[in-house]
């Protein structure tokens, strides 16, 4: 009946050329003398979403509301929609209500997650909540422990987001490093204790905790983290050597090139101490590198001599030769040919 009342309705203006007729007028008429069903049925035929829209508010057609304003394309009516809704509706039926609008309400849903992160993250959390999206959740709240100056806060949301990620099954790897980076958030507190707050280690990475613990005297500390946090050997040593160098601690790096097998090797050494400008002390550490490397590693630290008493005890007469060619002056130069010429 209401249909074929709407359809009456339509015909008539059409057949008096009404191409102006507000349909939204008409139906709201229809709305404020109870015929709602009509009302509906009527605002169909208004072309225009920025009238249909406001009275299918008024006439609390929330869900039809949303959708004619997402069908319109004008993003500030969606907007208007949404804050309108977000207003008057309790939180819970109004994220149920875009959530059960599938794919037709989808830029809805995009709209309001970015008016949230924006206005208001607290019911950005609770829309991701509500819709058990924990990726997201996690996500929202690591990028609150980034913008967070307080330590407690900066925690509090590492493990928040470890938690989210830990009821995904699909984001173990994930969950296990949020949980990694909380552990060494508290150590970290507890080395700022240590230090009576002397010394930062909040928020540094591992390889920089490492490198902190170092420059500062803290070497056994620096094994604990090493061996908590599964730091790979040739990783630590890297560190080790840059944070040694960095405070010119040669003793203590010669004692650490000895203490074992460098699982790095020396050259290492050698070319990180001559990036520095310790040409001296990257010499020591030539002998123990790979006899074929060793004339060039020489030459680098600009030891020409005992390049070429390398290449003597070695009785590479070619190398020699480029050596003298390639020499920085005709003094080293005529050594180098005497150290040629005994060569058998």
């Amino acid at each position: 009946m209401t249909k074929q009342v709407c359809s009456s309705i339509v015909e008539k203006f059409e057949q008096i050329g009404g191409s102006g007729v507000s349909y939204a007028e008409i139906a709201r008429k229809a709305w404020e003398v109870g015929r709602t069903e009509l009302a509906t049925k009527l605002l169909d035929h208004e072309p225009k979403a920025s009238d249909q829209v406001p009275l299918l508010l008024s006439m609390k057609e929330d869900r039809l509301a949303l959708a004619k304003s997402v069908e319109s394309g004008d993003t500030d009516l969606v907007y208007h929609v949404l804050l309108h809704l977000q207003k008057r509706l309790p939180l819970g039926s109004f994220f149920r209500l875009i959530e059960e609008g599938g794919v037709a309400l989808t830029p809805a849903s995009r709209l309001l997650q970015v008016y949230a992160r924006e206005q208001n993250r607290e019911m950005l959390r609770d829309f991701y909540y509500s819709d058990d999206r924990r990726v997201e959740s996690a996500v929202l709240c690591l990028e609150e422990a980034a913008s967070s100056q307080d330590a407690n806060t900066k925690l509090t949301s590492v493990k928040a987001a470890q938690k989210f990620l830990s009821e995904d099954k699909e984001r173990g790897f994930e969950s296990k490093m949020m949980d990694e980076s909380a552990r060494l958030l508290t150590y970290q507190q507890q080395l700022e204790k240590e230090a009576d707050g002397k010394i930062t280690f909040f928020g540094l990475s591992v390889n920089e905790t490492l490198r902190t613990l170092l420059i500062n005297g803290m070497a056994k500390r620096a094994d604990k983290v090493k061996s908590d946090f599964k730091v790979p050997d040739k990783r630590f040593w890297y560190v080790k050597l840059h944070a040694l160098t960095e405070i010119r601690d040669f003793e203590g790096l010669d004692s650490f090139a000895r203490s074992r097998r460098s699982p790095i090797g020396y050259q290492p050494f050698v070319r990180h101490l001559v990036s520095k400008g310790h040409l001296k002390d990257a010499t020591s550490f030539v002998p123990r590198c790979d006899a074929s490397s060793r004339v060039d590693l020489y030459v680098e630290c600009g030891e020409w001599r005992m390049a070429g008493k390398e290449c003597k005890e070695r009785g590479d007469k070619a190398k020699m030769e480029q050596l003298r060619k390639t020499c920085p002056n005709s003094l080293i130069a005529r050594e180098l040919e005497q150290m040629a010429a005994s060569m058998k």
